[in-house]
């Protein structure tokens, strides 16, 4: 093969290598800028086939969709001087294609090492202002809402937005686990007893209440009782008395008969003379005296 064939074929493949390193897709998921001479010469492309200089410019692409990396702190402080281990994860994206690149030079793992420092320093931030019990109970969601309110704020400069952070897991070293859970124990005991010594109390309160309209019922009923009892009583009394005027032989006899079978009617032993006036309607003789008992 002669110089020249060997002349074109080489200059024919630098021509299809210049051609090839020209061109470049964009994919719809993809963030693209092109650099010359490390300076930002292109970005923003939409998907597609675009262009470029050869050789002297360079394309890097990064993903444009939400990321995820999750962290572990061991040591948190709380307000008590407490200690926490605290796992939580972060997403993020890209927002700014041009600060990403000049901050991090486009390296996924050195912006999760910068947004790990930035979130767990927020984090121990919002920490230290709590107890334990606030970071384990309702404030939990407000630290991280506030983390997230500070880290994106910190992150803006390395051209990425924090989508959501959030804490995974809290541990409690064994002696504050069991200090905290007893506190909560013993208060919660107090809120049963303060409720069990109010209900009580209501209770009492109710059964005296009870007792009294109990007492003002019977003493109501039994002055009523009493009035007509009074009223039965004098009602006996008059119609005795009307019976004794219409036939007072009658009455004495009737009288006599309730005074046998009241008298008679008992066990005890009586010893009574045969003559005597109780027993005048068991003696004709003495029966026909008429008196009366």
């Amino acid at each position: 093969m002669s110089p020249k064939h060997i002349f074109a074929i080489i200059v024919v493949l630098v021509i299809g290598y210049a051609a090839l390193d020209s061109a470049f897709i964009v994919d719809e998921r993809e963030r693209v800028v092109v650099v010359e001479l490390g300076e930002i010469v292109g970005q923003n492309y939409e998907p597609g086939l675009h262009f470029k200089a050869p050789f002297i410019q360079t394309v890097h692409s990064f993903d444009r969709r939400v990321m995820t990396f999750t962290e572990e702190i061991e040591r948190v402080l709380t307000s008590e001087n407490k200690n926490l281990a605290v796992d939580f994860y972060v997403k993020w994206r890209i927002n700014d294609t041009v600060d990403y690149y000049l901050s991090t030079q486009g390296q996924e793992q050195r912006t999760r090492d910068l947004l790990t420092e930035i979130v767990e320093n927020d984090l121990l931030a919002e920490f230290s202002k709590r107890t334990i019990r606030q970071a384990v109970g309702d404030d939990r969601n407000e630290i991280v809402a506030a983390v997230q309110v500070q880290a994106n704020q910190d992150a803006k400069e390395l051209g990425v937005q924090i989508e959501d952070v959030r804490i995974m897991r809290l541990d409690l070293p064994e002696e504050v686990s069991e200090s905290v859970y007893e506190r909560m124990r013993s208060e919660r005991q107090e809120v049963i007893r303060t409720l069990r010594a109010q209900g009580d109390a209501a209770a009492q309160e109710i059964r005296s209440d009870a007792e009294r309209e109990r007492t003002i019922i019977l003493a109501d009923a039994y002055s009523q009782g009493q009035v007509i009892r009074g009223k039965g009583d004098a009602q006996a009394a008059e119609l005795y008395a009307q019976a004794y005027q219409a036939n007072p032989t009658f009455y004495s006899f009737y009288r006599s008969l309730e005074l046998y079978r009241d008298a008679l009617g008992s066990d005890d032993l009586m010893l009574l003379r045969p003559d005597g006036k109780l027993f005048r309607y068991f003696n004709p003789s003495a029966s026909n005296a008429g008196s009366s008992p």
